[in-house]
């Protein structure tokens, strides 16, 4: 089954997700692996009812003493089984580098957290034709210091998020395909490839249909229950 992993940032109020989560307990969801990511206040706000729950960050630090940090331990006794690492906005708007993203892998996969860790290339990046060595610098420099298990890459061209913006089938199929040739042949392993960047009911049954790809890390359009619904029943068609 592919991966449908809802990303909702830091949108929804306590409101919005009680109506949410009530909501979610009348979609039949068969087909998809679906991952409900909230804001870490909400956490506990979701019953896990026929999907998995994820968090949207976890702490760099194994010291405990760290006021504001949130550890794999933590995550994991609220029933947590995914964790997103590396998302472009941490990059960009807290300045989260290499090591970060290293250690949050650490943190989660030594407490049996499954890791969603995102890369992609900026709009000067592929204007520049340097979309591949982005790529690749960013899974070797990450997953060379990490053990190479329960990691899943998330492809999510920067340009894309937020903007109504999607690379073209052919782009996300190179693109993805080169993910996992780089995988393979250096870690001698596996990983399933999500694509996320302005996904919606309009786009989403054809780029399902593009061969590779794993799942979809969906933001802004998964906030709501009847954009998901929609979403997933375009997937099981």
């Amino acid at each position: 089954m592919k991966y449908f992993v809802c990303n909702f940032k830091n949108k929804l109020t306590k409101d919005d997700v009680i109506k949410y989560n009530n909501r979610l307990s009348e979609i039949d969801v068969k087909m998809v692996n679906l991952v409900i990511v909230p804001s870490l206040p909400f956490l506990t706000f979701f019953d896990k009812n026929g999907y998995s729950l994820g968090s949207q960050d976890i702490s760099s630090f194994m010291d405990k003493t760290i006021t504001g940090e949130v550890t794999g331990e933590q995550l994991k006794s609220l029933g947590v089984e995914y964790v997103i690492v590396g998302h472009s906005e941490r990059r960009e708007y807290k300045h989260e580098i290499n090591i970060d993203f290293i250690n949050k892998i650490n943190n989660a996969l030594e407490n049996g957290i499954k890791v969603i860790y995102c890369i992609g290339e900026n709009e000067k990046d592929k204007e520049d034709g340097n979309t591949y060595m982005v790529l690749e610098k960013q899974i070797s420099e990450v997953l060379n210091n990490v053990v190479v298990k329960n990691i899943i890459i998330a492809y999510e061209p920067v340009w894309a998020i937020g903007t109504g913006k999607v690379p073209s089938e052919k782009e996300i199929k190179d693109n993805i395909e080169f993910i996992k040739d780089i995988i393979e042949d250096n870690y001698d392993t596996k990983l399933d490839v999500l694509y996320g960047g302005s996904i919606n009911k309009d786009n989403i049954a054809s780029i399902n249909a593009i061969k590779g790809v794993d799942g979809f890390l969906v933001g802004g359009a998964s906030t709501s229950v009847d954009s998901l619904e929609s979403m997933l029943l375009e997937i099981e068609k």
